[in-house]
């Protein structure tokens, strides 16, 4: 979990730094280690704005070798954090908006940044210098029929040629 107390912070700019665990965060210690988050919380009368970047490694599975490979991964998120009633008005901007009320004594930003760095993770996820291989587009030998299409062969109407 990553719980800021916000009743402890004064009005005006703090900036901190975390590093969770990521089976604190709900994410994989096989997939992601070296985590790091820096937070830039604004804080106001009643309002909290909150900029962080968070930072990982994750281990990744080539989708052109299949072999797994470190990457850096990065992502950005803001989340601004308003009394109960204004917080449908604020949500109309299409900004990320939380409810939070005087008696809250902290924020907890664990979601917030799980999603982030799983957001961060490319869609295509190639490994150094995997780009560059040849990769086999035929299997078996020339002219060799894999044995798991003969039930469809047996299928086939004779009034079809053969190929």
């Amino acid at each position: 979990m990553l719980r800021i107390n916000v009743a402890a912070l004064k009005p005006g700019v703090h900036l901190l730094e975390a590093r969770p665990e990521a089976e604190a965060l709900g994410l994989e210690p096989e997939a992601f280690r070296d985590v790091r988050v820096e937070m830039r919380l604004d804080v106001q009368r009643d309002r909290l704005l909150v900029r962080l970047t968070a930072r990982a490694v994750a281990t990744l599975e080539c989708d052109r070798t299949l072999v797994l490979f470190d990457r850096p991964v990065e992502g950005a998120y803001t989340v601004l954090y308003a009394p109960p009633d204004m917080v449908a008005e604020l949500e109309a901007s299409g900004e990320d908006v939380r409810p939070l009320s005087p008696a809250d004594p902290e924020i907890d930003l664990t979601d917030v940044v799980r999603d982030t760095l799983l957001l961060a993770v490319p869609v295509r996820k190639v490994a150094p210098g995997a780009e560059q291989l040849e990769l086999p587009v035929q299997f078996g030998f020339e002219g060799e029929v894999d044995p798991r299409w003969e039930a469809l062969r047996q299928l086939r109407s004779d009034d079809v040629p053969e190929p």
